[in-house]
C-alpha cells in the first residue's frame, strides 16, 4: 500500500490543538511513505456535513463543547462511511467505557499522541489491510480517484460517458461498460443490462427482473443480460456461504 492516498479528518473544537495534531500526524504518514491529505474540523456538524471522499482515518475528540459529542458524531459516522476507522481522543481516561457504543480502532490520550502514533498507525494499516481491495478510477482534469469496494454501489453508461455510484457520491469516467468489467474483480460485479453493471455487495434484494441496493435504488435486469447476470449471481452467492 506504500506510496497510495491516505485520507484522514481530525476533529476538535480547539482549533489550536487540532491544527497541531494534524501536522504530527501528516508528518508521521509520509515517514511511512504514503501521499496523505489531512482535513482538520472544529465541530460534529461540519463533519457530519462532509461532501468528499471518506476519510480512511478520522482522530476523534470526545468532547466537542457542543450537543453532539465526538462519541455520538462517529456513531453516524459508522453508518455513512462505514470504512472509516475511528481514533478517539481525550484528555479524560473515563471516557474509556463510553467509547464501546462505537467501532472504533482506538483510543488515545491527546497528551500522548505522538508516542502513541506508532502502534495507533500499525492497528490501522491493518485493519486497512482487512478491508478489502481498492479501485482506482481515471477522471476528468487528469484526477484519479480511489474507491473502496465497501463504497461501491453501481456503474450507469449514459451517453459518451459512465458515472461510477457510490455511497458518498457520483463521479464521471470515459471507460464504456465493456472496457471496465475486464479489470473489475471477478465475481462480484454483474453486466444486467446495456446501461449497467451491478455490484454484488451492496444488494440488499434480488427481484427476477431487477435488483434493489442498500440505498433503496432499483437497477432493471435487461433481457438480454437475464441468464448471465443470475448466473453471476448464483455464484456469487454460493460463495458468501461456503
Amino acid at each position: 500500500m506504500r506510496g497510495h492516498r491516505m485520507i484522514i479528518g481530525v476533529c476538535d473544537d480547539d482549533r489550536s490543538w487540532c491544527d497541531t495534531a494534524a501536522g504530527v500526524i501528516s508528518g508521521y504518514v509520509e515517514k511511512l511513505g504514503y501521499n496523505v491529505e489531512v482535513t482538520s474540523f472544529n465541530n460534529g456538524d461540519d463533519v457530519l456535513n462532509w461532501q468528499g471522499q471518506p476519510w480512511d482515518v478520522m482522530f476523534m475528540d470526545i468532547e466537542l463543547g457542543e450537543e453532539k459529542n465526538g462519541i455520538s458524531v462517529a456513531g453516524e459516522l459508522n453508518k455513512r462511511f462505514p470504512g472509516c476507522q475511528i481514533v478517539f481522543l481525550t484528555n479524560y481516561l473515563f471516557y474509556a467505557v463510553d467509547i464501546f457504543q462505537t467501532q472504533h480502532t482506538y483510543f488515545v490520550l491527546k497528551e500522548q499522541l505522538e508516542e502513541r502514533l506508532p502502534e495507533v498507525f500499525d492497528k490501522i494499516m491493518h485493519q486497512l489491510e482487512q478491508s478489502g481491495k481498492k479501485l482506482i478510477f481515471s477522471a476528468s482534469w487528469g484526477r484519479q480517484i480511489i474507491v473502496r469496494l465497501s463504497d461501491m454501489y453501481y456503474l450507469e453508461r449514459e451517453l459518451r460517458y459512465t458515472t461510477v455510484h457510490t455511497s458518498w457520491g457520483d463521479f464521471q469516467i470515459k471507460e464504456k461498460l465493456d472496457e471496465l468489467m475486464g479489470d473489475l474483480p471477478e465475481n462480484e460485479f454483474s453486466r444486467c443490462h446495456h446501461s449497467y453493471i451491478i455490484y454484488f455487495p451492496a444488494i440488499r434484494e434480488k427481484k427476477k427482473n431487477s435488483y434493489v441496493l442498500e440505498n433503496g435504488k432499483e437497477i432493471i435486469i435487461s433481457r438480454s443480460y437475464m441468464k448471465q447476470t443470475n448466473e453471476d449471481w448464483m455464484k456469487w452467492a454460493l460463495l458468501q456461504m461456503s
